[in-house]
């Protein structure tokens, strides 16, 4: 079977969707299967199954393009659910209805399509994604920083708030009179909210820009790090808090969805609504620390268990299976 595993054609190497579209060619091609990785471009064929990494800015434009609709697995990953969606339920169903199966990562994002299309019930499904666990893991070497590190993680744009995490951190150097450093690792996916970033940043040594880093300079960033800051405003399930949670890190992130769905506050990380919450939680983490010690093993053993990268590949594969069957004639 061969199998397209598409990402919007803007999306970075160490963005979400090419990372998880990785982690499902690794694991289809150990299953025996051949997938391969394409940023979305018109006339996309020769492929049996084509499975949609975003199902607004790809599942949709694949039916544009004279895809058979019954060969198309769509995964919801984040904006597409809680932004695209949101703004224009009746428009997006539209485009994607003939799509045979939809994969949320959440029951929550599940139940939010199925407000508005109930008669979508039967094609979707929720499969959780995954992370290696055997690369991102606790022990190993950490990088050479000045403490306490909050690091933040994933591409610069508006719905990340890299540039609140600026303000973040300032005030609560400013509130605890400690020296704690910012890192901030990811591609730029927008350049206003780069220059929001710099503009925050210029004159604070405290803030370190670190860029586009590689999956393999990641952990050693996350067993860094005292806290793992999410500022999203949007989230799917996100890979960095997964990996961040896989190294043992200490979780501290936005109270939304999608980080509800990883993040249970005071067991496997913690949550903050807004900059005061956000102060609280910081000096929650100073004052417990045998708590934190729980939370962090804690975080750890949650990925272990429930986001295998094997029990995510199993689950696609019958999806797919089921999609190739359904069109036998066009083998």
């Amino acid at each position: 079977m061969r199998i397209a595993l598409i990402i919007p054609e803007d999306t970075p190497p160490t963005g979400g969707n090419s990372i998880s579209a990785h982690r499902m060619q690794a694991a289809l091609a150990e299953a025996g299967h051949e997938a391969e990785m394409l940023l979305f471009r018109p006339q996309i064929r020769g492929f049996d199954v084509y499975h949609a990494w975003n199902a607004t800015r790809v599942g949709s434009r694949l039916v544009e393009d004279g895809i058979n609709p019954e060969q198309i697995v769509a995964t919801w990953t984040g904006t597409d659910l809680w932004q695209d969606w949101v703004a224009d339920p009746a428009g997006n169903k539209r485009r994607i209805d003939p799509i045979r199966y939809q994969v949320t990562f959440t029951e929550d994002g599940r139940t939010r399509l199925l407000q508005d299309a109930p008669d979508w019930e039967s094609r979707l499904v929720v499969i959780p994604p995954s992370v290696d666990i055997e690369h991102f893991e606790p022990q190993g070497p950490q990088v050479k920083t000045v403490h306490p590190l909050i690091l933040v993680a994933g591409g610069v744009r508006p719905v990340k708030r890299s540039a609140w995490a600026v303000d973040l951190v300032e005030m609560l150097r400013e509130k605890t009179r400690r020296n704690y450093q910012l890192a901030i690792a990811g591609p730029v996916r927008e350049e206003g909210e780069w220059r929001r970033v710099q503009e925050r940043a210029a004159g604070k040594s405290w803030v370190h820009l670190l860029g586009n880093l590689s999956q393999d300079e990641m952990p050693a960033w996350y067993r860094a790090c005292d806290i793992f800051l999410n500022s999203s405003e949007v989230e799917g399930v996100s890979n960095a808090i997964m990996e961040a949670m896989a190294c043992g890190a200490l979780v501290l992130a936005t109270d939304i969805r999608g980080n509800r769905a990883l993040v249970a506050d005071e067991r496997t990380g913690l949550l903050f609504s807004d900059e005061v919450d956000f102060l609280a939680q910081v000096q929650y983490i100073q004052e417990h620390p045998r708590q934190v010690g729980e939370m962090r093993r804690a975080a750890r053993r949650q990925i272990v268990a429930r986001h295998s990268r094997s029990h995510e590949a199993k689950r696609y594969e019958r999806l797919y299976e089921d999609c190739f069957s359904i069109r036998g004639c066009c083998r």
